[in-house]
């Protein structure tokens, strides 16, 4: 079965500007997502829940796709580099939801004040790793997922620079592709980089 996503005759993401070159709407991506994420803190504001983090994808990816803050419909598996060609085991599509629910849940219970700048680092490098193996969304998830751990830990207490996590986009990306490898997950790589993030935040 073709992936309802893309176009019929090409295999790029169907999109609002009908670009049908992947290099090209990745560029147009990245040119009106930079412009979305000046201003995200104040676009999009409610409780740290599941109705936030869609409608973070929503006003990130509203101007490119259709189905901008909706969760995927469909499985997914993407080869990752350092995991030599495997991809991470993501969530079934019927389960997304709930997951999601569950992970965001637990977040909001720990109380970040009592930890020290590594047992957070610790903490939240875990649980924003277990939200991103679930990668609700079908584009465009370690985007809106940093962006609600940025915001999150912002309204915390122990806000992150963004500027280092920006200049290692692809550090972090890595790191959360390790840290999301069932019983293989090497969490360090993004405990690290969050230490780092929030001790210069």
């Amino acid at each position: 079965m073709r992936d309802p996503y893309l176009f019929d005759d090409v295999d790029v993401l169907r999109n609002k500007l009908n670009i049908r070159d992947e290099k090209l709407l990745d560029r147009a991506e990245s040119d009106i997502t930079y412009i979305k994420f000046a201003n995200v803190d104040e676009a999009v504001s409610g409780d740290f829940d599941v109705c936030f983090l869609k409608k973070l994808h929503q006003y990130i990816f509203e101007d490119i796709y259709d189905w901008a803050g909706n969760f995927r419909v469909i499985e997914m598996t993407k080869g990752e580099r350092v995991l030599g060609g495997d991809t991470v085991r993501y969530s079934n599509s019927d389960n997304i939801e709930k997951e999601c629910i569950n992970v965001i849940e637990t977040i909001n219970t720990l109380n970040w004040k009592e930890l020290s700048t590594k047992q957070t680092a610790e903490q939240f490098a875990k649980l924003i790793a277990s939200l991103w193996q679930i990668h609700p969304f079908r584009e465009g998830n370690t985007r809106t997922i940093m962006t609600f751990a940025t915001i999150y830990a912002e309204n915390k207490g122990f806000s992150m620079d963004k500027r280092l996590l920006k200049d290692k986009a692809s550090y972090v990306r890595d790191a959360l592709v390790k840290a999301s490898d069932g019983e293989y997950s090497e969490y360090n790589y993004l405990t690290d980089i969050f230490y780092e993030s929030i001790k210069n935040g």
